[in-house]
């Protein structure tokens, strides 16, 4: 195969699993272990839970493009899987393995903290990924499946905590990012319709809300731990924007 077409592949992957998005799971995983916490610590466990997360978002895109690709070949012709840049098989073979690999962090991150917590939650989050892309999109109730998505996330981060019956603030939290997530993906759902123009405008709104989740959890890391931990929140907004000039984050 040549440099070229290596090249290619590679951004096609780089696409279809929306790499920019995945510092906002990341982001949302801060937010939720530093209002229960208080602090960065136990470091350990907070990478283990934002691996988790990561893993289990990466595969909810690429198994989103996996189960849509008719549709795509229609609507999102560009995208990896009808492009035929990626083969639908291996598509959903790599969602299932990043699935995987997404609650085997969760458990590890059980065994480092001592409560089963983080796995639990983390089974629940993988779940939810699965009906929500298996089932639920193409009914009425897609945009709250995908906000209950965003609330299992943030609740992944809280997680640490073991008991979350005492953590009312993470709670309340988890639900204002996912009402926020059920609006985003209401405007989203309206990106096929209308003239390209129009369908244009959505996107650009669609990827500007898509990044405001990492403002809204650096807000929330600032309150429940001060400002440098919002500033460190706040600048994975570097990496999300930079990646998003190369491959798009819808």
């Amino acid at each position: 195969m040549s440099p070229a077409a290596d090249l290619s592949r590679a951004s096609a992957w780089w696409q279809l699993l929306r790499a920019a998005n995945v510092f906002t799971a990341a982001s949302n995983v801060i937010a939720g272990f530093l209002i229960v916490q208080g602090q960065w610590a136990p470091a350990e466990t907070l990478a283990l839970l934002i691996a988790a997360s990561a893993c289990t978002y990466l595969a909810g895109m690429v198994l989103n493009d996996a189960v849509d690709a008719e549709l795509d070949a229609v609507e999102r012709p560009e995208r990896p899987i009808p492009a035929g840049h990626i083969a639908r098989t291996t598509a959903s073979s790599a969602g299932w393995a990043l699935l995987t690999c997404g609650v085997l962090f969760s458990w590890w991150a059980a065994l480092a903290c001592g409560h089963p917590m983080p796995g639990l939650i983390g089974v629940l989050l993988a779940f939810a990924v699965i009906r929500y892309n298996s089932v639920l999109k193409s009914t009425w109730i897609g945009p709250v499946a995908m906000g209950w998505c965003r609330v299992l996330n943030v609740m992944l981060g809280a997680s640490v905590a073991g008991n979350l019956t005492r953590q009312w603030e993470a709670f309340a939290y988890a639900l204002a990012v996912g009402l926020y997530t059920v609006v985003l993906t209401n405007v989203a759902q309206s990106e096929t319709i209308g003239e390209l123009s129009g369908k244009l405008r959505v996107r650009n709104l669609v990827t500007r809300m898509i990044q405001g989740f990492i403002v809204i959890d650096a807000i929330a890391a600032t309150i429940a731990a001060g400002w440098q931990s919002g500033l460190a929140v706040l600048a994975l907004l570097i990496p999300t924007i930079i990646i998003a000039r190369r491959t798009p984050m819808t």
